[in-house]
């Protein structure tokens, strides 16, 4: 499975990744290993789409990354295939 998944850093700015490995992405982040996050932890984990493979998660990703409006991201948080509800990692 592949994942897109949203961070929102404590500056209020969004974070737009994909990846093959959820839980070793987000620990890079909140371990301060990825440049952009690194300066605006603690990241929340607000969104997570599951995807059958790494190309469509990434086709998703950079539409998302071409919106230009942070309201087109906020729309997508209350939408059924947001699966961060039911995701078990811990969040902070």
């Amino acid at each position: 499975m592949c994942y897109v998944y949203i961070l929102k850093c404590c500056d209020g700015s969004y974070y737009v990744g994909s990846t093959r490995n959820i839980n070793n992405r987000l620990e890079y982040h909140k371990t301060g290993k990825v440049k952009y996050t690194k300066s605006r932890l603690p990241v929340e984990l607000i969104f997570l789409k599951k995807f059958v493979n790494y190309s469509e998660s990434l086709q998703f990703e950079i539409k998302v990354k071409s919106w230009k409006k942070r309201k087109s991201i906020e729309r997508m948080l209350d939408k059924p295939d947001n699966i961060v509800n039911r995701f078990s990692i811990q969040r902070s």
